[in-house]
């Protein structure tokens, strides 16, 4: 037949192989590669080994923190309340902790107090302004007595010592605070929160320095809920002389 082989000049003889067939994979399941051939993974490493370890806690060194803790916080908390009791003894008892927090700003005997120790410790009573506020009281005063030295120091007053609370320059008037009535400052801020809505006792504010000119000695001041200023001024007497509600008369 035409462009076929030509046949072989000895035919082999076909012997069978007994060797039987290996069993076919089951269904969905495939033998994992080898670890030299691991697929390529896009993001991340990937895992030769289907074992999995899980790591476990012991809870028993967390109880036994907890129960050595105890002891511990409750002695703290001990510590603390007797901490807290001894401070509102102290600070109900000769002008509290170092006098820290035991005024009354607007107080007539503790402005006296304030005039006392002015004098003890600065050996004057001569000041340019005076601030009273909630617990505390600013003064500024003139740092020497040379009249023509414009140095200016300030301090703060808690009902102890007088603290230094900033050095400056000023040409402000001054005056002698013995002069000044203590009890005038009584009642300052009735009126100032009376047109001031919302304010409170502590909210109001008293400064006193001599007048340039005029007789407004006093400004009181505070705030209403909405932020307006309310000021009321008074002379050296303590008589008012007008208020002020939001940059207009009340």
């Amino acid at each position: 037949m035409a462009d076929q082989p030509d046949p072989p000049d000895k035919w082999r003889v076909y012997e069978g192989d007994d060797t039987p067939d290996p069993e076919p994979p089951e269904a969905g399941v495939f033998p994992p590669p080898p670890y030299a051939q691991t697929p390529h993974v896009p993001y991340g490493s990937a895992q030769t080994s289907g074992i999995q370890f899980t790591a476990t806690r012991s809870s028993g060194p967390k109880l036994i923190l907890a129960i050595l803790s105890a002891p511990v916080l409750i002695l703290v908390v001990v510590i603390a309340v007797a901490i807290f009791a001894a401070i509102a003894i102290f600070a109900a008892v000769d002008g509290g902790v170092g006098g820290i927090g035991g005024i009354d700003a607007k107080d007539p005997d503790d402005f006296a107090d304030l005039v006392d120790k002015i004098e003890e410790e600065r050996g004057t009573t001569e000041v340019q302004d005076v601030n009273f506020y909630t617990d505390y009281i600013i003064v500024y005063m003139p740092y020497t007595g040379d009249p023509g030295d414009d140095r200016q120091i300030s301090y703060t007053w808690r009902g102890g010592d007088l603290e230094e609370w900033t050095r400056g320059t000023s040409t402000d008037p001054t005056f002698d605070l013995k002069e000044i009535d203590t009890e005038v400052i009584d009642g300052m801020c009735d009126p100032v929160l009376d047109e001031a809505d919302g304010a409170q006792k502590d909210d109001c504010y008293v400064f006193l320095s001599k007048p340039s000119s005029g007789d407004e000695w006093f400004r009181a001041f505070a705030s209403d809920d909405f932020g307006r200023s309310v000021y009321v001024t008074y002379d050296e007497d303590g008589k008012e002389l007008t208020r002020t509600c939001n940059s207009q008369p009340c």
